[in-house]
């Protein structure tokens, strides 16, 4: 059987299992077309693994609904998990009095990697940890090793089984086995984990606030919140406070933008200086490149039978 770039299943599958010597393996399972198309490739390949979701409190609710309601019933149970320090992001946020940064990302540290690495301790055999990362995502993805890393977070070794693999070979994998994909997708959204990521592009964060108003609103009620929490914070030690923090810092030079802004500036043609006339329907690109566009009521809904096998 050929998947993806893998000319034959079998030899694949026996070459893996050799390298993993009987070890455990634990894979990352975001609800993103890229961990849903690793756990597939597992799956055809026979080998067992567990999953593990990470609970950021900052998803949207339809990848939650993925990853708890439709996922299980393809590539099975789903175990998630989260930080104890808060219900998620935005509490988290308003505890320390500012927001993650580019500079700062304290989000993936917190909210991913310290969770998951209490699920990685409490086993009794040292796994082997699989997550679906590509090497067409970014240049120090490129970079990463399909074998062979040793995480000093997690002390075990990594596996980044896909990451040779097209985002045409993962859509390729999902309509293979008929899995549907995240229906975010199918509206336009390139990433869904977090519902924005504070480093999400200027389309990401127009498609969050065209789709999903309420999120605006919540960002906006954060930042009050952080604002306030920041200043009494800054009181506290006898320091100037400087700037309020907002969820998303524009870069060098252009400082600190409350969302209203960024949402304003996300719906402007390139160079933000004038609003576009016209702009491409996000959902319209979303359905062509999945091939699903008749699984798209009006409303955005997915029917989420379609497709199970």
């Amino acid at each position: 059987m050929e998947l993806g770039p893998i000319k034959d299943l079998d030899v694949w599958a026996a070459e893996a299992i050799e390298r993993l010597e009987g070890r455990p393996v634990v894979a990352s399972i975001s609800g993103g077309k890229d961990s849903t198309a690793m756990a597939l490739l597992l799956k055809a390949a026979g080998i067992p693994f567990t999953s593990v979701n990470l609970d950021t409190g900052w998803e949207h609710e339809d990848t939650i609904k993925y990853v708890k309601e439709y996922l299980p019933t393809i590539i099975g149970p789903i175990l998630t998990t989260k930080t104890d320090k808060a219900e998620g992001l935005g509490e988290r946020a308003v505890q320390k009095g500012i927001f993650p940064s580019r500079r700062i990302r304290w989000c993936t540290e917190e909210l991913k990697i310290i969770p998951f690495a209490k699920v990685i301790k409490a086993l009794e055999e040292e796994p082997v940890v699989c997550v679906g990362i590509r090497a067409q995502e970014s240049q120090s993805r490129a970079g990463m090793p399909v074998w062979g890393e040793r995480s000093k977070a997690y002390d075990c070794e990594m596996w980044r089984p896909i990451k040779n693999w097209s985002e045409q070979d993962v859509i390729e994998i999902h309509n293979e086995f008929g899995v549907l994909p995240n229906p975010l997708y199918l509206r336009g959204a390139r990433r869904v984990g977090c519902w924005p990521c504070i480093l999400g592009r200027k389309s990401e964060i127009r498609l969050v606030a065209d789709t999903d108003p309420d999120r605006i609103v919540e960002i906006r009620r954060l930042e009050k919140e952080v604002a306030e929490v920041h200043r009494q914070k800054c009181e506290a030690r006898g320091e100037e406070q400087g700037h309020p923090p907002t969820f998303f810092r524009a870069k060098i030079g252009k400082g600190f933008w409350p969302i209203d802004r960024v949402v304003e500036w996300s719906r402007t043609a390139r160079g933000g200086r004038q609003f576009e006339l016209f702009s491409a329907d996000e959902s319209d690109a979303g359905c062509m490149r999945w091939g699903l566009c008749e699984t798209v009521a009006s409303e955005g809904e997915m029917s989420w039978t379609k497709g199970k096998q």
